[in-house]
């Protein structure tokens, strides 16, 4: 079915980076990247990582990234000296525009994300620090905001993909109807909002915050979806065939 996307969440949903391989590195290489320019070296994270154990807060780092932020100019990949010239001949381009940079400003205005692997049915979120710069393969939800990672996290979006018959990716979450935009301000939001987004973060947190997986049967995971179904407003009992109707026509 058509979907049609929606502004607000272009600010929120981002691709994960294109590095060229060349300016990527494990292992003493990275060592010494780090030592010449950290600055201009920053973790990559990769879909592979999420086969790892991740300590609460934490990611795990295992290659290095040569990445100049989008404000930068020229100037900094001369003042970099051997980085810099790894840097250019991997072919790699300061991102002045676009959803690159974008990305890389986004993660500049907050203390950790929200990513998963892209291209399946369902999303396993973790939270990742900013510092860190996601790869290629990866969806990134770049606000640090539990009421929002609640409403990822609970059945409503894997329901809405399974109907759309999208999977997950920036260009398909830029279509999800959010309960309101990810960007409002919690002053603007009316008493029953702010009660409804108090109920969402609560439960997101009993279901383990994103830290580990739910059971989709579990008990923690049917509050979640319940709170998450009173933020959109939706009627208690409402049939899940009804709330997902919903969904798919949101205005």
């Amino acid at each position: 079915m058509p979907l049609r996307s929606r502004p607000e969440n272009e600010r929120v949903f981002f691709t994960g980076a294109s590095v060229p391989g060349g300016c990527c590195a494990v292992g003493a290489r990275a060592e010494r990247w780090r030592r010449l320019a950290p600055e201009w070296v920053r973790p990559l994270l990769a879909p592979v990582d999420w086969g790892a154990d991740w300590p609460e807060g934490e990611a795990p780092v295992r290659r290095w990234a040569i990445d100049f932020p989008p404000g930068e100019d020229e100037r900094a990949v001369v003042q970099a000296g051997e980085v810099g010239r790894v840097f250019r001949r991997a072919g790699g381009r300061i991102v002045r525009r676009g959803p690159g940079a974008e990305l890389r400003i986004a993660l500049a205005k907050n203390d950790r994300f929200l990513a998963s692997p892209a291209g399946g049915l369902g999303a396993r979120w973790r939270w990742v620090p900013a510092s860190m710069l996601p790869a290629r393969g990866l969806v990134a939800a770049v606000r640090d905001d539990e009421f929002l990672a609640g409403v990822l996290g609970s059945a409503w979006l894997e329901a809405w993909l399974r109907a759309t018959g999208r999977r997950l990716g920036a260009s398909t979450l830029r279509c999800f109807p959010l309960p309101w935009p990810a960007d409002t301000r919690r002053g603007a939001l009316t008493g029953a909002q702010e009660e409804r987004r108090t109920a969402v973060v609560r439960a997101w947190r009993g279901a383990g915050g994103g830290v580990v997986d739910v059971e989709p049967e579990s008990a923690a995971a049917q509050e979640l979806a319940a709170a998450v179904a009173a933020a959109y407003g939706w009627p208690a009992g409402l049939a899940a065939e009804e709330a997902l109707c919903r969904l798919l026509f949101a205005a």
